[in-house]
């Protein structure tokens, strides 16, 4: 098992699978692997009751995205259904990097690349289920659904969202339904609830001029980053209620991204735009943000932070996300089935939890699917030195097997 856990995981560390939302190349060449490793356990368990299916499509810009639904039918009522992403996000300054992230390499129990955690962990650990089963001569009290999808970390489009086109052929509301994409040190935690997301594009609009003559212009710069920090201390302080099940316990309101249109650094400029990351908690309602950032415009006075201008600035806003918080049932079977599992597996007490980061799990829960979100791992995910122990990928697969049994 180690060294299978280990051929899996190298081999997909060197497939680039950058979203192309972020400028990648996509998911193909990965999910053409996976269909690979699928194939060959076909073959070398003799497996017949099997199907395997392709739910591609493309993207706005022709790139081709997979979806792939690989299920054994062990004449069950219900299904196990563990769901992976095939996408990465970017590894951001290679500087950071003590290996290179898309050459695996293996340090003190760990393998270390771009994708290790997320989403290799579940991809891994899910795909190893299958010689455990065939191995052992396991006979199934679930029919068995493994899941790779496009598109997670740019919001599901062309992956998850796209495939419940099809939800009546994959998917019973009585299922049990884990998506591997979230990590605790020991597996005690399940992930039952989600945040709201709320991204927001703020465009602010001035006149550029020559750095020597702020009068003559209007500094976009100033604009952003004062109205920034209003908005920001306003939402945090108003929006300021704890609820203890979250990782954070708070609803958070971070401006991100910061950019404008010039690049020499004796031009004021006169367009800049920030980026705000909002993951916000169920006692919300998202539109009643929405309603305080549409009166922080209209009460912003620009004057009070710029001392030379001309002209009015122009403040505008554009949703790139908006996803309302979602839960699972604590009493459902999934629920009870992965705490069973973990107990007798990992031998520790499972705690319930919910986090500020989205997931697949959202598009299931909000049309009445219990799913589990779960995973082991020490949270290195999106971060230079990705990683994961060896050990974990095998302890998530014995986990899924425990399950079936």
């Amino acid at each position: 098992m180690e060294e299978l856990a280990i051929k899996i995981a190298s081999d997909l560390i060197k497939i680039n699978s950058v979203n192309p939302a972020f400028g990648g190349n996509g998911e193909k060449e990965k999910a053409e692997y996976v269909k690979k490793i699928i194939n060959d356990f076909i073959k070398i368990y003799n497996i017949h009751n099997y199907s395997l299916k392709e739910y591609n499509v493309k993207d706005k810009n022709g790139f081709e995205r997979p979806n792939i639904v690989f299920k054994i039918n062990f004449n069950r009522e219900k299904s196990l259904h563990i769901i992976s992403h095939l996408d990465t996000v970017p590894e951001g300054d290679i500087k950071l990097w003590e290996t290179p992230p898309y050459e695996p390499v293996i340090k003190d129990g760990k393998i270390y690349g771009r994708g290790a955690e997320d989403n290799h962990k579940a991809i891994v650990s899910s795909l190893l289920l299958i010689p455990l089963i065939y191995e052992s001569g396991l006979n199934p009290k679930y029919n068995l659904s493994l899941i790779f999808v496009s598109d997670e970390e740019a919001g599901s489009e062309y992956g998850l969202k796209y495939l419940l086109n099809f939800e009546n052929e994959i998917f019973k509301k009585d299922d049990i339904i884990i998506v591997p994409d979230f990590s605790s040190k020991n597996g005690e935690l399940i992930e039952i609830g989600e945040k709201g997301i709320l991204w927001v594009l703020f465009s602010f609009i001035g006149s550029q001029c020559h750095g020597s003559t702020p009068e003559e212009g209007l500094n976009s710069n100033l604009i952003a980053f004062n109205f920034s920090n209003l908005l920001y201390n306003k939402l945090y302080n108003k929006y300021n209620k704890r609820d203890e099940i979250f990782l954070p316990p708070y609803s958070t309101f971070e401006p991100t991204i910061v950019k404008n249109n010039v690049t020499n650094p004796n031009t004021i400029p006169g367009y800049t735009e920030v980026a705000f990351d909002c993951r916000i908690l169920p006692c919300y309602k998202i539109d009643d943000i929405l309603e305080d950032i549409k009166k922080a415009i209209n009460e912003f006075d620009f004057k009070k932070y710029i001392n030379y201008f001309s002209g009015e600035p122009k403040i505008e806003y554009k949703i790139l996300q908006r996803q309302e918080p979602n839960y699972t049932d604590k009493q459902s079977e999934t629920i009870e089935e992965l705490k069973r599992a973990i107990k007798n597996v990992l031998h520790v007490e499972p705690k319930l939890c919910g986090m500020g980061g989205g997931t697949v799990a959202a598009f299931l829960r909000y049309k009445g699917y219990n799913v589990a979100v779960w995973g082991i791992g020490e949270g290195t995910a999106h971060q230079p030195n990705e990683h994961i122990k060896i050990e974990d990928l095998i302890k998530m697969a014995k986990v899924f097997y425990e399950i079936l049994k």
